[in-house]
């Protein structure tokens, strides 16, 4: 009897330590496949307040579980092996707080946008391609807003030249960025 008790703590114990990973993984998903490649960004940015708090939460979460004797977590015995093992778990959650962080920060950027239609003058400054196990296509514009970079295909990355000037239609992100509501207007000198 309770040999099966420890086991389901153990197993409750590993999934309260991986919880944010798959919280994680989980909405990088949602935002690859539901955010849209006409996205206007300012480039990555890392919010580490939100990412310490975050692991801070988690951690004290685990301590308040295992203080309550809710979840099993077996150290080794060897004090340097301990302190070892919770440096590791606490590495651990700060790269899962990391991974957390984005995946929200992305997802609830898009969909907590504003509703309000701005009109933004851009002009093509640069042209990127980032090979990888796929290629990618970047834009970089300029704008009233500073340098804005935009994910396209490769024909529309072919069909635009540095120093062309469009007006796009934009909904601000809640966080940060722009998406585009319809396609970009060139604008003709």
């Amino acid at each position: 009897m309770n040999g099966k008790t420890i086991t389901k703590r153990q197993k409750i114990s590993a999934i309260i330590i991986t919880l944010p990973f798959i919280c994680a993984v989980t909405l990088l998903i949602i935002g690859l496949f539901t955010s849209d490649d006409i996205y206007l960004d300012k480039g990555f940015s890392v919010n580490f307040t939100a990412v310490t708090t975050l692991a801070i939460t988690h951690i004290i979460s685990i301590i308040i579980l295992k203080r309550l004797d809710k979840i099993d977590i077996d150290l080794p015995i060897s004090k340097f092996k301990k302190a070892f093992s919770i440096i590791g778990l606490v590495i651990m959650t700060f790269i899962f707080s990391f991974l957390l962080e984005m995946g929200l920060r992305m997802n609830l950027n898009y969909w907590l946008k504003g509703n309000t239609v701005e009109k933004i003058e851009l002009i093509v400054i640069d042209k990127n391609i980032s090979h990888g196990k796929a290629t990618d296509y970047y834009i970089v514009f300029n704008s009233n807003y500073g340098r804005l970079k935009n994910k396209v295909g490769r024909r529309k990355y072919e069909s635009l030249s540095i120093g062309e000037k469009y007006r796009a239609s934009v909904n601000q992100g809640f966080f940060e960025g722009y998406f585009l509501t319809e396609p970009m207007n060139k604008i003709n000198d």
